[in-house]
């Protein structure tokens, strides 16, 4: 979701200022109350702008798991979480988002290793 402009910001925080309700604000500007009222302290602490930052890998950086993955190629979703400390569901939506697939059986009960069905990322493929 996308924040919405400083334009709309300022002219909701003038409308309170100018006598306004909160809520007839909310409603005008077709936001909801709790914004009205977070503009109105954001206004106080004179920042009302917008972050300028909007979707980022948050924990994960894609280009240090490709490198993990090129050395270690036989980890597992596991492993992998532990080494960069998320999650294996933050790992494999990362891969997933890379446009990575990778197939693992589980461990062999002879050798006790983990065996790579298939792996393909353009990444580390390339």
């Amino acid at each position: 979701m996308k924040a919405y402009s400083l334009d709309l910001r300022q002219r909701i925080v003038a409308h309170v200022q100018n006598g306004g309700g909160k809520m007839e604000a909310a409603r005008r500007f077709g936001v909801g109350c709790d914004t009205v009222y977070r503009y109105l302290r954001a206004e106080a602490a004179g920042t009302l702008a917008p972050k300028t930052s909007w979707g980022h890998w948050r924990k994960l950086d894609p280009e240090k798991l490709a490198e993990h993955v090129q050395a270690h190629a036989d980890d597992t979703l596991v492993e992998m979480g532990k080494h960069f400390g998320v999650g294996k569901d933050c790992v494999g939506n990362a891969l997933k988002k890379m446009g990575c697939t990778r197939k693992k059986k589980t461990p062999c009960t002879a050798s006790g290793t983990n065996l790579i069905v298939g792996s393909s990322c353009a990444s580390w493929n390339a």
